[in-house]
């Protein structure tokens, strides 16, 4: 029997498929760190990122790797530091960038944008925490997905295919917004709504 291969489908896949991502205006200084991440993801396929700072001045960093970033200390900018950076492949936020987000009191919110558009945020609710708090509660929403996702697999509420990468990770933003960890947003409804369908499967509904 031959084996059947499920595609993996990223988060801005999924967008694209359903033809509704939404350009967004960030603003200024937003728009530009945006632009500028993308344009040089495009051309190398790295992760590249800028951090704009609330008196308008922005930092650039990363470049190095495909799947990752190391993100500096920003001094003296307690929360009020926005960091923007490219998803190659056009996932939303990962762990790593959630647990980035919990931890670090210089940083307010952290954007992900895929290269065909796609745009996925999150902002810290309140204050930052240790990382063992920070990896207990992201490993918690991980898991949770992870089960809701076969449950909601099994009951036809989303195909496999949707599930092999993008979607757990918008789910699992949106499962830590419900918990007031974080608030989260992103410029496809079609996305968020089948996020949203996994959560009805989640353990502690």
């Amino acid at each position: 029997m031959r084996e059947v291969i499920v595609p993996i489908l990223h988060s801005e896949e999924l967008a694209l498929l359903a033809g509704d991502l939404k350009p967004v205006d960030l603003g200024a200084g937003h728009n530009e760190a945006r632009d500028l991440v993308v344009r040089k993801g495009k051309a190398d396929g790295r992760e590249h990122a800028v951090a704009v700072f609330m008196d308008g001045r922005s930092v650039e960093f990363g470049g190095s790797h495909s799947d990752r970033l190391k993100v500096p200390e920003f001094e003296n900018a307690s929360g009020i530091v926005v960091v923007h950076h490219n998803h190659p492949l056009g996932d939303s936020l990962s762990r790593q960038d959630l647990l980035l987000l919990l931890t670090r009191a210089d940083i307010s919110r952290i954007d992900a944008h895929g290269h065909r558009g796609g745009w996925f945020s999150a902002e810290r609710s309140g204050k930052a925490r240790t990382l063992l708090e920070a990896r207990a509660a992201v490993d918690d929403a991980f898991a949770q997905i992870r089960t809701a996702i076969v449950k909601a697999v099994k009951q036809g509420e989303v195909d496999e295919a949707r599930t092999r990468a993008g979607l757990w990770q918008v789910a699992m933003a949106l499962l830590m917004t419900k918990q007031g960890q974080i608030q989260y947003s992103a410029n496809t409804d079609s996305v968020l709504d089948m996020a949203k369908r996994v959560l009805r499967w989640r353990i502690d509904r």
